[in-house]
């Protein structure tokens, strides 16, 4: 069955940010051209799932809202008026497209006064489907409720949300067969044995445990290359103020306060956990993020990739880094979870442990037994390429939809 499909997405704003940097005269090329080398540059989830869907006969398109010169472009072109607002914008780019399927996965966007205007605008829209793989507040699970079809990478956020009354299907993440050529050549990062790369966040629902790891493998003396995304100072200060207002008012009973004060009620999940700032060492040993190509070629280069879930993904695994890792070539070290063993088979295929000490442990013996590391690689690589990959979830996404068109 062929039908339209239009996914608005965005990217990591740092990510965004430092495209226009390397590219600086890209802003002066058009729509067209920006976005064809930010797709190439960033190997997007988003933009595999569009080159997937179009290899089986959808028409498949896809919105970058957050790259706000990109969206400058279009409205220039378009000669739209120059106060229009950005969310105005993306239902002008989707009326023209005239989509049967509308994904959202930047929530910013999304409230139900924009959905009633986008629907009028676009009456050829059958379905409002959203996708959430990350910890969510009230505000945000008012907006999940609007999706008519809700999809997530994580097994225990679809039991959440099916029990709140959301028609919830599992998605798991995949990997992009079709880079590994690409990310092998010029590849200018040194071999490591030992690398982790993403967001080490603080806050009830995102990295506490991993900033704890972290900070003791650093500790055992075990060599991390460390590429992260971390909070400014400032952020942290500010949820750490939160957390011990909403502790404080707690204790004196004024549940009442909290839920009628609107900044506190949507920031109340900062009182669930301590806040805490990096170590100086953390911060000493940890270089800035990478992202798209670079990352890969990061993982390509790493003997050993370490892999935690946040607090989120509850007792679930799913987490993007699972299909990155193991798809490059890298041995993964990932903290066990219950559905681990429908994904991979430890011991075979990746590395799982249910401890520090027990992570550490493992680490420090493959370190020192590279063959043995090597065949776990290459095992959790085939798994990857023959089970994992996007075109896989294409097919699963291709089923859901064609069933509720």
């Amino acid at each position: 069955m062929s039908y339209r499909l239009i996914r608005i997405t965005n990217n990591y704003p740092q990510y965004i940010k430092d495209f226009y940097l390397r590219h600086p005269d890209i802003r002066f090329k058009t729509y067209h051209e920006q976005h064809s080398l930010i797709t190439k540059d960033s190997i997007e989830t988003a933009s595999a799932y569009v080159k997937n869907l179009k290899k089986i006969g959808v028409q498949a398109v896809e919105v970058i809202t957050n790259a706000t010169i990109l969206q400058e472009t279009w409205r220039k072109e378009h000669q739209l008026p120059h106060d229009i607002s950005e969310q105005d914008i993306v239902i002008a780019q989707i009326k023209e497209f005239k989509p049967e399927v509308v994904w959202i996965d930047d929530l910013s966007l999304v409230d139900s006064a924009w959905k009633t205007k986008l629907f009028i605008e676009v009456p050829s829209i059958k379905l409002f489907v959203g996708h959430h793989c990350a910890p969510y507040n009230e505000n945000l699970l008012e907006k999940l409720k609007l999706f008519d079809i809700l999809f997530t990478c994580i097994p225990c956020l679809k039991t959440e949300f099916e029990k709140l009354g959301i028609e919830t299907h599992l998605l798991y993440h995949g990997f992009e067969a079709s880079i590994l050529d690409d990310i092998n050549k010029n590849n200018k990062f040194p071999t490591t044995d030992f690398v982790f790369s993403g967001s080490l966040f603080s806050g009830s629902g995102f990295h506490k445990t991993r900033i704890d790891y972290i900070e003791k493998i650093i500790k055992s003396g075990i060599k991390i290359d460390l590429y992260c995304n971390l909070e400014s100072f400032k952020k942290i200060l500010v949820k750490k103020i939160f957390y011990h207002l909403i502790v404080f008012l707690r204790k004196l009973k004024l549940h009442k306060v909290i839920e009628s004060v609107s900044i506190l009620r949507k920031n109340k999940a900062f009182g669930d956990i301590p806040i805490h700032l990096y170590s100086s060492k953390l911060i000493k040993n940890s270089k800035p993020p990478v992202f798209g190509y670079e990352m890969y070629q990061l993982l390509a280069k790493s003997n050993i990739c370490f892999n935690i879930h946040g607090e989120v993904a509850d007792t679930c695994a799913g987490n993007i880094r699972l299909f990155e890792a193991t798809g490059v070539g890298s041995c993964l070290v990932t903290d066990w979870k219950d559905n681990i063993t429908e994904l991979f088979e430890p011991g075979k295929e990746i590395i799982t442990y249910k401890t520090i000490d027990e992570c550490i442990e493992k680490v420090k013996w493959l370190i020192n037994h590279p063959d043995e590391r090597l065949l776990i690689a290459k095992a959790g690589q085939e798994r990857t390429l023959k089970y994992h990959t996007i075109e896989n979830r294409v097919n699963v996404l291709n089923e859901i939809l064609t069933s509720r068109l």
